[in-house]
């Protein structure tokens, strides 16, 4: 018989628990009978464990064996020192320099094709200075079917090409941190997500892929809201969010509507760069606000929903449904006990759904604030 891992801690929510089990790094929600098992489970006296999970696998194989079993690690920043001589080939007109504050970075493309899908929010941050003598260097190649990012300092990150997106978040990840001027930070979590606040409250707003999170973003910050962050937002472990300097990514079925709001949208040229088969613009919320790096605490969770000839709601989630929502797209980091801080958070954090058609129906709500 298989030997099956318990949870490292279970915290307990309102008629729920979150357990957490390190050797997958996986959260798993237990209510009613198979909360009391987990919980009894923590007693090292406890018998019979590994009998219970294997009838649980017969039963639900899709709910626990990817909890309590083992799965390869995720794609983590690694040093490499065999591939640093890449450095010294990734000059030239493939070369870009970008402002980050007070940070400077040269990112070297060994391609157009990396240039155009790693660059694209962060145009309206190319500088011209060639002399530059004090900057971060960043450079991206392909190898072995692989695309590579190796820093200064030759640590690497890696992922297939067909999963660049994963990448994408890492050269995000490292952007922000030179944005705000942080050697390295060991983050608690990160959203896929776009943030606001006004108030000093800060909303973060989640949603499927096409619910209409970056259209909502842009037209909230036509209405007075101060951009924070689109696609990544990083936490850390007191619970801050970072301001992310990439530009707002606009789909084209949204052109119109965000160009009553911004005038200089319409200015924008349309990107490279496309999602699936759709054109793109990026509305670079950071330049025109003239933001300063700053950090901040999450009020609210909003999951945005639009649809055509539906009334305007603005729902309560409980804290159950929270936890549903977000875990399965959101990464937690599994070292020290960041994922029992995540775990606390996440239970006490309040979170609303919100579905609408008419953005005017909605800034009576949005001035009374969640």
């Amino acid at each position: 018989m298989s030997a099956y891992s318990k949870p490292d801690f279970i915290t307990s929510g309102d008629e729920f628990s979150l357990a957490y089990f390190s050797t997958s790094s996986n959260f798993l929600l237990v209510q009613g009978d198979l909360e009391v098992f987990f919980c009894d489970a923590l007693n090292p006296n406890f018998e019979c464990y590994n009998e219970v999970i294997e009838k649980l696998i017969i039963d639900h194989p899709e709910m626990i064996q990817c909890f309590v079993g083992y799965k390869e690690a995720g794609i983590c920043p690694q040093k490499i020192t065999n591939m640093a001589s890449k450095q010294g080939l990734l000059t030239g007109q493939l070369s870009t320099a970008i402002q980050l504050s007070r940070s400077f970075v040269k990112v070297h493309f060994e391609s157009v094709s990396l240039k155009q899908i790693f660059l694209a929010p962060y145009e309206h941050l190319i500088i011209e200075r060639p002399d530059l003598k004090d900057f971060n260097i960043l450079s991206f190649y392909q190898n072995k079917g692989h695309i590579c990012m190796v820093s200064k300092s030759n640590e690497i990150a890696y992922a297939l090409e067909f999963e660049y997106h994963k990448l994408q978040a890492q050269f995000a990840n490292t952007l922000i941190e030179y944005y705000h001027n942080l050697e390295s930070n060991p983050w608690l979590c990160s959203f896929h997500a776009c943030a606001v606040q006004k108030n000093n409250k800060t909303y973060l707003i989640l949603g499927d892929s096409g619910a209409g999170k970056s259209t909502l973003t842009a037209l909230m910050c036509g209405s007075g809201y101060r951009f924070v962050g689109d696609d990544l937002i990083l936490m850390d472990s007191e619970f801050n969010i970072y301001d992310n300097p990439a530009a707002l990514s606009v789909k084209e079925n949204s052109w119109n509507i965000v160009s009553k709001y911004h005038e200089r949208f319409s200015t924008i040229n349309e990107s490279s760069r496309t999602k699936g088969k759709t054109k793109m613009k990026y509305l670079p919320l950071h330049l025109i606000q003239n933001n300063t790096p700053k950090k901040h605490k999450i009020s609210a969770l909003i999951w945005v929903n639009y649809k055509s000839n539906v009334k305007t709601q603005l729902k309560p989630l409980s804290s159950f449904d929270i936890c549903s929502k977000l875990i399965p797209d959101t990464w937690v980091n599994p070292d020290s006990n960041y994922p029992e801080l995540f775990a606390h958070w996440l239970i006490q954090t309040k979170g609303y759904q919100l579905t609408y058609s008419d953005f005017s129906s909605l800034e009576s709500i949005l001035n009374v604030g969640f």
